[in-house]
């Protein structure tokens, strides 16, 4: 078995934790930049992936730069969280207009 990508914690250039950055962030800002082209474009469909690990994270705002950060794994699992919180409430705010979340 691969050993998990991110054994250390990685800062971007962005001041992000690599996973989270990458996971999140990345995927966030994406779906939100071609939210109007897509909106334009309706009936569109934004797919989130996520994973099962999802049922070990947590969400702490106050703590987006896991600065504190011991289990790699943890990490991967909030973003997991993060994804699913992300994706029901994008879907919630395009309710009704034609794009499916």
């Amino acid at each position: 078995m691969e050993r998990y990508p991110f054994p250390e914690r990685v800062e971007t250039v962005d001041g992000f934790e690599q996973t989270f950055q990458t996971n999140h962030l990345g995927p966030f800002l994406l779906t939100n930049l071609l939210l109007g082209k897509l909106k334009a474009s309706a009936p569109s469909r934004i797919i989130t992936l996520s994973s099962l690990l999802h049922h070990f994270g947590r969400v702490d705002p106050s703590r987006l730069e896991y600065s504190d950060y011991k289990v790699p794994m943890q990490v991967y699992s909030d973003t997991k969280l993060a994804n699913i919180l992300f994706t029901k409430e994008l879907a919630r705010r395009l309710q009704g207009t034609g794009d499916v979340v």
